[in-house]
């Protein structure tokens, strides 16, 4: 129709017109089921959009607003959502293997029962979000958690270096094969009540290969 305002969503590496959205934003857009891998949405405000059980895999989010947007049970397998604002974001059963997170404010989100193996949360804030019965062998450097509730995760293989957990729920969580680095736990819940102190875990020592023959 004339007049009418066609959003294109890009292929982020051919260029290619994938799907056109009618409207001036993406902001509460429907994308529930959706076929976007690939996709080029960095830098574009999706405040509230809905992208449910949608294949994202390898999507572009770079620097997107995304608050309240809804991810549950979509592929995110490769997307990369460095430096967005996922403020109560919800990823709900998602599948997000090596998902990109540096530098993202995830402040209230769901993540609980996703997929997130080799996902990169450095320095992200991530305060007093729900990732509880999720698969976490992420990087969390330097990331924030502070009062998140990680009941009953798998964080084996998880990169706690220099992450602020203070308050946060551990109950039930695997952290057998995680390396706490120097993680800053203060008032943490591990189950059965107990909470922990004002202490800093140590990094790991790493010795060359040779002394562990010797």
């Amino acid at each position: 129709m004339p007049g009418t305002t066609m959003i294109e969503i890009r292929h982020k590496g051919t260029g290619d017109v994938i799907r056109q959205v009618e409207g001036a934003s993406l902001a509460g857009q429907y994308f529930e089921g959706a076929k976007l891998e690939c996709a080029n949405f960095a830098g574009m405000d999706l405040t509230g959009a809905d992208f449910q059980r949608a294949d994202l895999r390898d999507a572009d989010f770079t620097g997107c607003k995304l608050d309240r947007a809804t991810f549950s049970g979509a592929l995110l397998k490769g997307a990369n959502f460095d430096g967005a604002s996922l403020l109560k974001a919800d990823f709900t059963d998602s599948v997000a293997q090596g998902t990109g997170f540096h530098g993202a404010n995830l402040q209230g989100a769901i993540l609980r029962y996703a997929k997130f193996a080799e996902a990169d949360f450095s320095h992200a804030n991530m305060t007093a979000v729900d990732i509880s019965m999720a698969e976490l062998a992420c990087d969390f450097t330097e990331a924030n958690l502070t009062k998140a509730d990680i009941r009953g995760s798998n964080l084996a293989g998880a990169v706690f270096d220099g992450t602020i957990l203070l308050g946060a729920n551990l109950s039930d969580a695997k952290l057998a094969g995680a390396d706490m680095g120097s993680a800053k736990v203060e008032g943490a819940l591990m189950g059965h009540g107990r909470k922990l102190g004002s202490q800093i875990f140590k990094k790991k020592e790493t010795r060359p290969w040779w002394q562990f023959w010797s």
